[in-house]
């Protein structure tokens, strides 16, 4: 197999700000795509968003299904209302090769599933179409008319996504390799391990 085919989710971490993104590898350009904002019935679609050179991008594959793309930016550094810093700097971004979600299941069973993820010491539940946020958190957001954080189930090409969503807005995909009602594997995880397993709410 070609080691660039496919479709390739870009990995979000803490510095990372923009719209989930996937890129694919035609000849010698990387071709981005970014999702619209809405789906149909849950599917997702991508449209194309700008296009490099292959040839010149900085890149190694971390495994087989990771790759890492080297850019290089610029870091800014606020010292005061009226000075700050610039710097050139050498940023990394990570892609991970989608496959289909490997399931029985239908999307609505999917969506009544109720699972803990533990990943790096930290733990948090995986439970879809639920506000996520602390009671105390709602009532802020109720009086700021602001919508809370939910897991959203969402598909592309046959891979799952659990989509973070934050006031109506999609911000991140936790891919979803395999799930039933016993365990979900997760992918996209910007540090190792780069896949999870988590475990049912009982």
């Amino acid at each position: 197999m070609d080691r660039y085919q496919g479709t390739w989710l870009m990995i979000r971490d803490a510095n990372t700000y923009c719209s989930p993104e996937f890129i694919e590898f035609q000849n010698d350009e990387i071709i981005h795509f970014e999702l619209l904002e809405k789906t149909n019935n849950g599917l997702l679609e991508k449209k194309q968003h700008f296009i490099e050179k292959l040839s010149e991008t900085k890149h190694k594959f971390v495994s087989k299904s990771r790759i890492r793309m080297y850019r290089m930016g610029k870091k800014l550094t606020v010292i005061s209302d009226t000075e700050s810093i610039s710097e050139d700097i050498e940023f990394l971004t990570d892609y991970e090769r989608i496959e289909p979600t490997k399931t029985n299941l239908t999307d609505k069973e999917i969506e009544k599933l109720r699972f803990n993820i533990e990943w790096n010491g930290e733990f948090g539940p995986l439970v879809f179409n639920t506000c996520l946020d602390s009671p105390a958190i709602q009532e802020v957001n109720k009086r700021l008319k602001r919508k809370g954080q939910k897991f959203v189930l969402e598909q592309l090409q046959g891979t799952y996504f659990a989509s973070i969503y934050d006031n109506g807005n999609r911000q991140t995909l936790i891919g979803i390799k395999e799930i039933d009602e016993e365990k979900a594997v997760l992918f996209g995880f910007p540090e190792t391990p780069y896949k999870v397993a988590a475990k049912p709410i009982r």
